[in-house]
């Protein structure tokens, strides 16, 4: 029945004007935003934690109320994104793509660190239109109806899933035929992750993207999706990220961990309201907070 009711909405909204949709997605946004106490005060937390007193509380909650209208008009967007046209930059704009152009140019594959910013999903779409086959590597949603939805809209978007449960050989032969890897490392990872400063607080952050790119020489970019005030998207390409390596393999996980957090950072300091502040980033790996930071 959940499954009837989910294609009939999904039908309905593809019906929808893209600005009505928006509309629509940042009215159920603030309701969330009102309704979900716990996710409301762990944002509120997170940004406490990240900025301190440079921002006031009214600043505060309303980055918070932003994150939350952001994530409704992303998951509206996304369903509707298999109708919308197919030139890419009619619906969003397109800030340094030429950095994706180069990186591929060196024909060892590209892996792109995708924040959970703005419509992350959108992404997608660019490589689709530039001609480039791109994987994301993800994790199978439950129930199956609903990662059957997911998986067909993000194939119409031209994206290949990738299971996370056994990614590792299925992203190294991607990268090995000269194809496009988006990965999301932004949040709280409890296997396979290692200690980073985000914020100047340590989190916790999935090493995989490091170890791939020391062990295939692909090339590393961060793209970046933002929430303009108009409710338009924007994405940017940053330019590639130069591997470390050194004779201490361990050392060169962590620095080039260090550095695509770092730049994830950036991004989120330019564009606060479009992150997913909810999500309870800084956390020790046996899930018990640092002192002051907000717990589970």
């Amino acid at each position: 029945m959940t499954d009837v009711f989910m294609r009939f909405f999904v039908r309905a909204v593809r019906r929808m004007k893209l600005s009505h949709l928006r509309a629509f997605g940042k009215c159920l946004g603030t309701i969330g935003y009102h309704a979900a106490r716990k996710r409301r005060n762990i944002a509120l937390s997170n940004l406490d934690l990240a900025y301190g007193d440079t921002l006031s509380k009214r600043e505060k909650r309303e980055i918070a109320r932003a994150c939350f209208q952001n994530l409704m008009m992303t998951f509206l967007e996304f369903l509707y994104s298999p109708v919308a046209g197919e030139c890419f930059t009619d619906y969003v704009d397109l800030v340094k793509g030429e950095n994706f152009h180069e990186a591929n140019r060196r024909g060892k594959g590209v892996l792109v660190i995708v924040p959970h910013m703005g419509n992350w999903e959108l992404i997608g779409r660019f490589f689709a239109w530039v001609g480039v086959k791109a994987h994301a590597v993800s994790r199978k949603q439950d129930p199956p109806w609903l990662g059957r939805l997911i998986a067909e809209i993000r194939a119409a978007n031209g994206i290949l899933e990738i299971d996370k449960r056994n990614a590792l050989r299925p992203v190294l032969s991607a990268l090995k035929r000269g194809e496009t890897v988006n990965l999301l490392i932004d949040q709280h990872a409890r296997k396979d992750s290692i200690p980073t400063r985000f914020f100047g607080h340590t989190a916790m952050t999935v090493a995989s993207a490091a170890l791939i790119a020391l062990r295939t020489g692909c090339s590393v970019v961060t793209a970046a999706s933002y929430r303009k005030p108009d409710g338009n998207l924007g994405v940017e390409v940053s330019p590639i990220i130069e591997t470390i390596r050194s004779d201490d393999y361990e050392q060169d996980i962590q620095a080039n961990t260090q550095r695509y957090v770092d730049e994830i950072e950036k991004f989120v300091r330019r564009f606060p309201h479009s992150w997913m502040w909810m999500h309870q980033r800084w956390r020790l790996n046996n899930n018990k907070p640092e002192p002051g930071e907000p717990g589970p």
